[in-house]
């Protein structure tokens, strides 16, 4: 699976996110608490309908 573009609304600590993804590598770069985890969760997600962090989807919700 090759991702493209994300779009996030109410996702953990996104109100809301467009994110263009390049067909190479990417890496996230930032401080602790901006959301880097909660990107890689969103696509994580996306491939296998759960979270790695919690055992419901109620949380992941804004």
């Amino acid at each position: 699976m090759r991702v493209t573009h994300l779009s996030l609304k109410d996702f953990r600590s996104y109100s809301e996110l467009e994110l263009e993804l390049q067909p190479k590598q990417t890496i996230f770069i930032g401080d602790n608490g901006e959301g880097k985890t909660n990107i890689i969760e969103a696509i994580t997600y996306l491939s296998l309908l759960s979270s790695h962090r919690v055992a419901s989807d109620a949380p992941l919700v804004n």
